[in-house]
């Protein structure tokens, strides 16, 4: 992989959609620019969705801490914890 270079691969044998890169932008010319624009917007829709239940999952344990080692409520902090086993 390029370094600095955003890679858009996709499907089981990671064919390449889009790429962009201080060179400029390259799009595969076998799909289909609505194809392709799809694709990316998904993937990009997954990632940041990925990126924001991570950031979630780590506040929620961080307030789960505050309440265990600073509160003193351990049954508090199990409620705060089993509250991202239901999202």
């Amino acid at each position: 992989m390029t370094p600095n270079t955003i890679h858009f691969p996709t499907g089981p044998n990671g064919t390449e959609v889009l790429r962009l890169s201080k060179d400029g932008i390259w799009a595969n010319p076998d799909i289909p620019a609505d194809d392709a624009a799809k694709l990316v917007l998904t993937m990009l829709d997954n990632s940041i969705k990925s990126l924001v239940q991570k950031a979630v999952e780590k506040e929620r344990e961080a307030c789960a801490k505050w309440l265990e080692d600073v509160v003193d409520a351990p049954n508090w902090a199990e409620v705060i914890r089993a509250r991202g086993s239901h999202d």
